[in-house]
């Protein structure tokens, strides 16, 4: 929030901060007292060096505070607020408040007379609203999210009256307009807005409301919160994608003239009222001045860095000039205690990061979390180098959140406090950490601190005991020094929620959990390793609530608690306490923590609400904080990276146990390899005696059990497995369980459930596939409410002869009766019928014949083809009969049970194609095993004929998909599983041994006759090979007689006849193959081609049921056009009343301001009464005097001061500054050209400007009846302001009037529209029809609204027209060609007049080169040197002489050089020479410095600055004293001279008393 034109204000908790941009100061408002505010709620800013604020509490106060000097210059209380959610100045001295709960008031305030002018319920009850004044107007703007409100003040004399402007949320669910995140005022007045796109929109009215218009728009990618303010004439606008934009209205365009992309996210963006210069501010506290010449020329400074979020802070000893703070994301800043100068700032990598300050050295020890690790950082600060890391420590696992220092500061603990692990270790003086007992206490903690008791510095831990609070009763104590376990003894009243030291030896403080006080506990630790408690004292701690926590150094004893009071203490506890402050608000989070320096001269605390504050408790006069430039190098994240502990560091306890198994291994080495060689020993010999037995024969070999040498081991892991196995077993079975019962339960609810359920049905060996419905359980039709529908329905239609149906036709009853035919179930025509018909009526031309008489069809108007698949209930209603909501409720019945007996006709037609379908897959197997059969037939007969040509044919059963058979889901076959099921060895059963079979001769001798079969087949006789004669087998063909030669030729017949045989067989099975295939293909044919016709048929029932569903879904719209045209006609009735409502109060208020106008006319009136009076009876007061002295007095009467009016005054102001004129008295509110006004007239009126022949009291009485008609004059300036205001308020509510009755008189226009429309709407009524699908030339989308003007046209019309276009194209195609062809004629005329012309520019330049050609001179020299008779040769002599002479002199050059470069060798080597003695020289005073450096002290140079600063303190306050000694005498000087004066002085004496007359 901008304060005047150069300062930004931040107002939080009790503070508010203003930020100088001219001086670069700091200065802080705390609201802590009644006087000064309790607290701080919301803030406004003017544009004159004054802000005003709201308390932070019920029934809060708005303070008016001037700038720098923090006057209060007026309270205003209104007691029917609670808090204020929102604070505007606006122009006119007016101030706007928005009020929360339970009211949501705006109240309006003239803070200069303490006024409420107004209070109206804004009716908004919403969270994160937004509220800005406008710069130019008396307008503030009120704005949440969608919404948006625009109240417009105007002041009318004695009243004040108040003009809502809203711009409505559209709750409607068909229009979503963005949410408004950022709303501001340009520098003309005008209102802009953002969307949460970074979108911008200007905000106008209307006359009556406000709308919204985009302006400018980008894609921006991002998830950053947008922000907006004014800045110049254009507007900053910062985006979603981190990039701050200028914007600059270029003629109506919006265009970008500059960008800034800040180095974090921006969360706020303000800008001051002259929109000259503007503030950002950051994520992380960044605070960036923004100024420019122009919205091209932006300068964007950073101005300060304060932290946000801030989660610890720590003073850094010794001289705690330094704080150090921590926020959430790790970021570690230092800055000045004095000067608030930011002094270093780092980063931390981590995670869970905190830290804690040394007591008595400048060193930060900075914890947390680095992978899975949890380590610690020692980092040292110094004012000139800032924050330095000089060590590290990788801890544990467990998550460390609490490091504590000693007050030595040479001992610290990291406790683990959630696991109860513990770190003590000491700090050397090197820095150098020494870890001196790891203790695992076994339960988490509470608190752990550090302290002296005895001797020893002892850690005392509070170990926890609840799982809700923070607390705990007994307390673990750890010797710090030799790392020992103490006895800790003795009775405490606890339980504590902290422990604290106190100065007091062997003394520390206990915080008790709810609780006001806090107790000392006594320690003794004089008997070694027991320290024992005693409880002290109870102390009350003077908090206001019982949850407070401690601050504890050797200065101070702070206590801070969720009242938001600090108290602060001596060290030892003291019942007493010395000062408390309230650093935060009671309403707020209370305090986290305090501090306080060894000079207990400030406090610093961090909130709850994470505000951190520095209060000093002495006035030191220090003067304002100012701001310097901040060098990048500060905040720059790659500069100042600083890690914890590496990635891949070890923790301390995995450090110790490498350690310990290293020296474990180096101890027992010998032993190991001791019993390795024993081991290897046993090894072997065991695998000897392993091949021993292996040699040995089957019946003398030992078992190899017998070889095992560890049975306890063996028998150990048997008895395991067997528990593993056991364990598996359970698991699986109660998985099994589990999955049984799911199974079931989805069985059981949708499975079981089902009449039909979803099946697919696939073609033959095709991608043919069609779907039947999945259908429930239903008995719709003996539905209550079908059985009512009907009973209404039959009511109705006994009635319907009266009804008037002018869209049917007068039929005779017997036609009737023949059309209206009922078809049964299971009838209905078929699909390839219908598709004919359909390919007929599309693609054949219907010839010309005579007209028919054409015979009505009761269910063309029905608007479905339902009709012809299944019988419609008697009591269904035509669409032309349906038009009420009743309608629509029986209609969704009644086309419920049309859709499901479609789907039940349907899955009747299916299951029967699915019957067929089993019959036929069967019929082909059986073909396809046939098949094989032929074809392995022929392949034997092959091979008997000696052929290798095999018929090698892949012939493919159908098989069942998945779809096809959906009752697998829930059954598992044997064949799906691939793994065998598992059978244990209890589970095998031996079958009993077989009986023995009885004696089987007389089958087997049957077996043997018939060679094993009942029958002997011919294909397989023919396949028999025929048995060659003895002969040919062991006689040669010449030893044949002739019973072997007949032997052979009846052999040969036999083979002859059987190769016949055969040949015949492979005829038959050739034939039988082929008729075969094609009686498969038929069927399979047949079948697909039944299946195409049943997806055909599927479509068709799609489509009824999409008509019925349609037909139900139109009256479902017509009803809801009725609605919503209900619904509208209310929506304009209402805003009618409204409307009317409006201008009614308007009107009251305009006739109100009439009368106050009035008012206003007649105050004038009376005061120019008075001027004119004034004038006429002014010489009355000196009527006893000369004409010349009356002249000179009202000629000084008329003089007034001369009025400097840099800005328009309201009529307060005046009438303020007429009082002041008229009382002589100068009020403190003035206004500074008021306050020049009135020091004219004070000017006017002094003594010295009393001419000469005026007395004192002449001038007197002069001077006051100036100054009554200078009151009067400046009342009637103000009355005219006044008048102003009334007529310029008259003008507005009069615009508002006639905009409203504008409004009346087009709302009541579209009401009678409105009305025109319902009635059309009401009359014209859409009907259904089925017609078969021509071609469609229309985009369609989907929505009935595509047809609206859509039109049915005749095919032949078509083809008239087609044809039409067809003889006219083909003449433009004529006209074209022969357009080209001319074309291509003058292109070729062109091209070659083109061609000629280039031929002449060429041949003219040709010329032009030949007339421009220049012979050059040493062509010249060459022509006229052959003119004379010179040759070559002489050339060439010339030419060598020249060269011998180039030679000498580039020869002499090159000796010159060497010359030099022989020096220059010289010169290096004495110089290199020179070097080396020289790095002897350097090494030998490096090994010194390193010597003395290992010999002196490093803490020397500390004490030797420590030693000089004493000094330099004595030689100041010597020098202090001596000034002061100095002073003194001189003061005793004086006065011994004064009193010697008074002594010597004489007093005169006073005459006697006279009455002059």
């Amino acid at each position: 929030m901008f304060i005047g034109r150069d300062v930004v204000a931040v107002a939080h908790d009790i503070y508010i901060i203003f930020f100088n941009f001219k001086t670069n100061s700091e200065l802080v408002y705390v609201a802590n007292n009644h006087k000064s505010g309790d607290g701080v709620d919301v803030i406004a800013g003017h544009k004159s060096q004054m802000f005003a604020f709201t308390e932070k509490t019920k029934n809060a106060r708005i303070f008016i505070v001037t700038y720098p000097s923090f006057v209060i210059l007026s309270e205003l209380r209104d007691a029917d607020v609670n808090r204020y959610k929102g604070l505007c100045m606006m122009e006119c001295d007016l101030i706007a408040g928005f009020s929360g709960f339970p009211n949501y008031l705006i109240s309006v305030w003239s803070w200069r007379t303490r006024q409420r002018l107004v209070s109206v319920p804004t009716g908004v009850m919403r969270r994160g609203q937004i509220y800005t004044a406008s710069r130019t107007h008396m307008l503030v703007c009120e704005c949440w999210g969608e919404g948006l409100i625009v109240w417009e003040v105007a002041q009318c004399y004695k009243k004040c009256f108040i003009m809502k402007r809203v711009k409505e949320e559209k709750a409607s669910w068909n229009e979503s307009l963005p949410p408004l995140v950022g709303v501001c005022w340009n520098s003309e007045g005008q209102l802009y807005a953002i969307d949460p796109e970074a979108n911008l929109y200007s905000v106008l009215s209307d006359g009556i409301g406000m709308v919204i218009n985009l302006e400018w728009s980008e894609e921006l990618m991002g998830n950053a919160s947008p922000c907006i303010c004014s800045f110049g004439c254009g507007l900053l606008i910062y985006g979603p994608d981190n990039c701050l934009r200028s914007l600059k209205k270029m003629d109506t365009k919006w265009q970008v003239v500059w960008k800034y992309i800040p180095q974090e996210a921006v969360v706020r963006l303000v800008s001051n009222a002259t929109s000259d210069a503007a503030a950002m501010w950051t994520v992380n506290g960044f605070i960036y001045k923004i100024t420019g010449e122009s919205e091209e020329k932006i300068d964007v400074k950073l101005f300060t860095i304060k932290q946000r979020n801030v989660m610890k802070i720590q003073l850094i000893s010794p001289d705690c000039k330094h704080i150090a703070m921590i926020n959430d994301k790790g970021i570690l800043c230092i800055y000045e205690v004095d000067s608030a100068k930011l002094v270093s700032m780092k980063y931390i990598e981590g995670e869970d990061i905190s830290f804690e300050a040394s007591p008595v050295e400048p060193i930060l020890v900075v914890y947390g979390e680095v992978g899975q690790n949890y380590g610690m950082a020692l980092l040292k600060f110094t004012p000139e180098e800032g924050l330095q890391k000089v060590g590290s420590m990788c801890l544990t696992h467990q998550i460390v959140s609490l490091v504590v220092f000693s007050p030595t500061g040479r001992e610290l603990t990291a406790a683990a406090m959630s696991a109860g692990h513990l770190f003590i270790m000491k700090l050397s003086e090197d820095y150098k950490l020494t870890l001196v007992r790891y203790a695992e206490l076994g339960r988490g903690l509470a608190d752990s601190f550090l302290m002296k008791v005895g001797d020893s510095m002892r850690s005392f831990s509070l170990v926890l005991f609840s799982d809700k609070y923070a607390i705990g009763e007994r307390i673990i104590c750890i010797n710090a020094e030799t790392g020992k376990d103490n006895k800790f003894a003795g009775k405490m009243q606890g339980p504590y929620a902290r422990l604290l030291p106190l100065a007091c030896k062997d003394t520390m403080l206990g915080i008790p959990h709810i609780s006001k006080q806090f107790h000392v506990l006594k320690l003794s630790g004089d008997k070694g390793i027991t320290v024992s408690v005693k409880m002290g004292s109870i102390i009350d701690s003077g908090h206001d609530m019982k949850q407070f926590g401690g601050f504890f150094n050797m200065a101070a004893l702070l206590t801070y608690g969720y009242d938001g009071t600090v108290i602060m203490r001596q060290p030892d506890g003291p019942v007493e306490y010395d000062c408390k402050l309230i650093v935060t608000h009671r309403y707020e989070t209370g305090i986290r923590q305090a501090v306080t320096d060894s000079e207990r001269s400030y406090i610093a605390h961090l909130a709850g609400n994470r505000t951190i504050a520095l209060l000093q408790l002495h006035d030191r006069g220090d003067p304002e904080p100012l701001h310097e430039p901040l060098k990048e190098t500060i905040y720059e994240r790659s500069v100042n990276l600083i890690s914890i502990i590496d990635q891949g560091d070890k923790t301390y306890l995995e450090l110790q146990e490498e350690k310990k198994v290293h020296e474990e291994a180096m101890d027992y080495k010998r032993q190991r390899e001791e019993v390795v060689r024993s081991f290897e020993a046993v090894q072997a010999r065991l695998v000897a005696l392993l091949d021993e037995n292996l040699l040995e024969p089957p019946l003398h070999q030992l078992s190899l059990a017998e070889f095992n040498l560890h049975l306890e081991h063996k028998k150990e892991r048997l008895k395991q497995a067997e528990r593993e196995r056991e364990d598996i077993r359970l698991q699986t079975e109660a998985r099994i369980r589990a999955q049984d019962k799911v199974t079931a339960w989805i069985k059981r609810t949708c499975w079981d459930t089902m009449l039909t359920p979803r099946i697919k049905l696939f073609a033959i060996f095709s991608h043919y596939q069609v779907e039947n419905y999945a259908v429930l359980p239903t008995q719709r039709d003996l539905w209550p409410e079908l059985q009512q529908t009907e009973a209404l329905r039959m009511i109705e239609m006994e009635k319907d002869s009266g009804v008037f149906r002018p869209w049917e036709e007068i039929v005779d009853k017997e036609s009737a009766e023949k059309s209206q035919t009922i078809l049964p179930e299971t009838s209905v025509i078929s699909v390839k019928e219908t598709r004919k018909s359909t390919d007929s009526q599309m693609g054949e031309r219907v010839e010309e014949k005579e007209p028919e008489e054409v015979v009505g069809q009761p269910h063309v108007l029905s608007g479905t083809s339902a009709h012809k698949f299944v019988q419609l209930p008697t009591y269904m209603i035509p669409q032309t009969l349906s038009f009420s909501f009743l309608h629509m409720n029986w209609l969704q019945n009644i086309v419920k049970l049309n859709v499901q007996n479609m789907r039940l006709w349907f899955n009747k037609q299916f299951d029967d194609l699915m019957n067929l379908k089993r019959r036929e897959v069967s019929l082909v197997e059986e073909r396809n095993s046939r098949l094989r059969f032929i074809i392995e037939e022929l392949n034997k007969l092959s091979d008997l004929r000696g052929s290798f040509h095999h018929l090698v044919i892949e012939i493919k059963d159908p098989i069942w998909r998945q779809e096809e058979l959906p009752q697998r889901l829930i059954k598992v076959d044997p064949d799906e599983c691939s793994i065998e099921p598992y059978i244990s060895p209890s589970q095998i059963v031996i079958p009993p041994p077989e009986p023995k079979p009885k004696d089987d001769f007389r089958e087997r001798a049957l077996i043997e006759m018939m060679d094993g079969v009942l029958e002997k087949l011919w294909h397989e006789e023919i396949k028999k090979p025929i048995p060659m004669p003895q002969c040919m087998l062991e006689k040669n063909p010449e030893h044949f007689n002739e019973d072997d030669l007949r032997l052979v030729f009846d052999y040969e017949e036999k083979v002859a006849f059987r190769n016949e045989e055969r040949d015949k067989y492979r005829k038959m099975l050739h034939a039988e193959y082929a008729k075969l295939s094609q009686v498969l293909d038929e069927g399979i044919v047949k079948f697909n081609q039944k299946v195409k016709e049943m997806w055909l048929t599927k479509l068709q029932v799609d489509s009824v049921i999409g008509q019925e569903n349609l037909n139900l879904m139109r009256l479902r719209r017509t009803n809801l056009d009725r609605v919503e045209m209900a619904e509208q006609l209310e929506d304009m009735r209402e805003q009618i009343s409204r409307l009317e409502a409006e201008i009614e109060v308007f009107q009251k208020e305009a006739n109100s301001a009439a009368v106050q106008a009035e008012e206003c006319q007649t105050t004038y009136d009376a005061l120019a009464q008075k001027d004119k009076y004034m004038e006429r009876t002014f010489k009355n007061h000196f009527a006893d005097l000369s004409p010349i002295i009356v002249d000179q007095c009202y000629k000084f009467y008329k003089k007034r001061p001369k009025w400097h009016q840099r800005a328009s005054h309201t009529p307060v102001v005046l009438y303020e500054l007429a009082g002041a004129v008229l009382a002589a008295t100068r009020p403190q509110l003035l206004h500074a050209d008021c306050l020049d006004y009135y020091k004219g007239v004070e000017q006017l009126d002094q003594i010295s400007n009393m001419p000469p022949v005026m007395d004192e009291g002449l001038w007197a009485t002069m001077c006051k009846l100036r100054r009554t008609k200078i009151e009067n004059e400046i009342r009637m300036r103000a009355v005219v302001q006044e008048i102003a205001y009334v007529d310029s308020m008259s003008n507005g509510w009069n615009k508002a009037i006639a905009a409203r009755r504008s409004m009346l008189a087009n709302i009541h226009e579209r009401i009678l529209q409105h009305r025109e429309k319902t009635e059309l709407a009401a009359r014209n009524k859409t009907i259904q029809l089925v017609l078969p699908a021509g071609q469609v030339e229309i985009i369609t989308t989907g929505h009935i609204e595509d047809f609206e003007d859509a039109t049915l046209i005749l095919r032949e019309d078509i083809e008239k027209i087609n044809n039409v276009i067809l003889k006219v194209g083909e003449m433009k195609l004529r006209m074209m060609r022969k357009q080209v062809e001319f074309r291509k004629g003058i292109l070729s005329k062109e091209w070659e007049h083109a061609q000629t012309k280039m031929k002449l520019r060429h041949m003219e330049q040709e010329l032009q080169s030949y007339k421009r050609l220049k012979i050059p001179k040493e062509l010249q020299s060459y022509l006229k040197n052959k003119e004379l008779g010179y040759t070559d040769e002489q050339d060439y002599v010339r030419m060598e002489k020249e060269m011998e002479a180039s030679k000498v002199s580039v020869n002499k050059m090159l000796t010159e050089q060497i010359h030099q470069v022989e020096e220059l060798e010289l010169k290096i080597s004495s110089i290199e020479a020179k070097s080396s003695q020289l790095e002897n020289m350097i090494a030998s005073l490096n090994v010194k410095v390193s010597e003395k450096r290992l010999n002196e002290d490093p803490l020397e140079p500390i004490r030797i600055r420590k030693a000089f600063k004493r000094r330099m303190e004595t030689l100041v306050m010597r020098s202090q004293l001596v000034r002061d000694v100095q002073a003194n005498h001189t003061s005793i000087v004086l006065l011994q001279t004064e009193l010697e004066l008074l002594r010597l002085k004489t007093y005169p004496t006073l005459a006697s008393f006279r009455t002059i007359c």
